[in-house]
């Protein structure tokens, strides 16, 4: 599990309506599932649909459908240009929280370490909170500081001052453990992702690494996004014409997806993955991964190839539901499943970046 915690985050999650708030458009609610999700629901069931049982049923129907009332409603892109926080996502394992950090970022400027654990914020142990309660702890206005106490790997621990301010993320974030190279994607931006993962080769390539030179991405972080552009990117891997993968949607014909003709990279590429990398992430991994043109080394991934989409009601609140299926090339899929690496490495050896370049290297060596 893993939460950024910038201001103007969007709190995707299915929320209660609150008491005196306008009614929920039940009956328009009622009809996109009926005639535009992708497994339609029970009919007797839904025409007894109410507002209190409303997050209950979507929970039931579609595990990824979600009711936003307008004033709790974000898209995906807003506010992308003016994040404010430290620059860093938690992620949550068992009872440990730990930082992603973004590069650039205020945590990364500061000295934070990739997954450093997290022990305290300004003082308060985090012992026993959840996630949100210690996103809440890490908030603040632009120009504040936050102390966090943070636990190194060989069990000692410091402090260090971060100060919140306002913050893009990169679409492509290098970074560099030792002395290689790892390109890490957190989402696919639609329109954005690509070139960003073009133009970064292409630097990398002037610098003097080569296009012929091991490609590593990092994966872990990756939770979703756009699916076309997640198509999009393997096919800069693939020859053109190549089967990417096939959309299912509802009531139609299965629609494959093929490599489009363009640039190409030759390099060997290499894949990190964990249990956070999901959505989008897993079809661009998928399709790569099965047409034996990429190298996975991780963990399982989290097991989503499916498709959502956002529609806007009468009243401003929005109905997120499953409306497309995704299969891989070889006809499968991943929903419930995940991706198994091929080289699977421990939740420990996961945390470390360095440890699993040198993991990627001897896989590649015939180790």
């Amino acid at each position: 599990m893993r939460i950024a915690f910038f201001w103007m985050l969007a709190v995707l999650m299915a929320l209660p309506v609150p008491a005196g708030a306008q009614s929920v458009p039940l009956e328009e609610i009622r009809r996109i599932l009926l005639n535009e999700a992708l497994v339609p629901p029970n009919h007797a069931e839904l025409e007894k649909l109410d507002e209190a049982g409303l997050p209950a049923f979507l929970e039931r129907f579609d595990p990824y459908a979600r009711y936003f009332p307008a004033q709790e409603y974000q898209s995906p892109m807003t506010g992308r240009e003016a994040w404010i926080g430290i620059g860093a996502e938690l992620i949550v394992r068992g009872e440990d929280i730990f930082l992603s950090v973004y590069r650039g970022g205020a945590a990364d400027k500061a000295g934070v370490p990739d997954r450093a654990r997290l022990l305290e914020v300004d003082g308060r142990s985090v012992a026993g909170l959840d996630a949100q309660d210690v996103a809440a702890l890490l908030k603040g206005e632009e120009d504040t500081a936050v102390r966090l106490a943070l636990a190194r790997p060989d069990g000692g621990s410091f402090d260090v001052r971060v100060a919140r301010e306002t913050f893009k993320p990169l679409d492509v974030e290098p970074v560099p453990p030792g002395d290689r190279q790892v390109l890490r994607l957190r989402e696919f931006v639609v329109g954005m992702t690509r070139p960003a993962l073009q133009a970064t080769i292409d630097f990398l390539a002037r610098k003097g690494a080569g296009r012929d030179g091991l490609l590593i991405i990092d994966l872990r972080d990756a939770g979703g996004g756009d699916l076309y552009e997640a198509f999009d990117m393997a096919g800069m891997f693939l020859p053109a014409g190549t089967l990417l993968g096939t959309i299912q949607d509802r009531g139609e014909m299965a629609r494959e997806v093929r490599a489009p003709s363009g640039e190409k990279y030759s390099m060997p590429v290499a894949l990190i993955v964990g249990p956070d990398t999901a959505s989008s992430a897993e079809i661009f991994a998928g399709a790569l991964h099965r047409q034996g043109r990429a190298l996975l080394v991780g963990r399982r991934t989290y097991g989503k190839c499916s498709s959502q989409t956002d529609a806007r009601l009468s009243d401003g609140s929005v109905l997120r539901y499953t409306n497309r299926d995704v299969l891989l090339p070889d006809g499968s899929s991943c929903s419930g499943a995940g991706l198994v690496p091929d080289r699977e490495v421990s939740g420990a050896e996961l945390m470390d970046l360095a440890g699993l370049v040198q993991v990627v290297d001897s896989v590649l060596a015939g180790k």
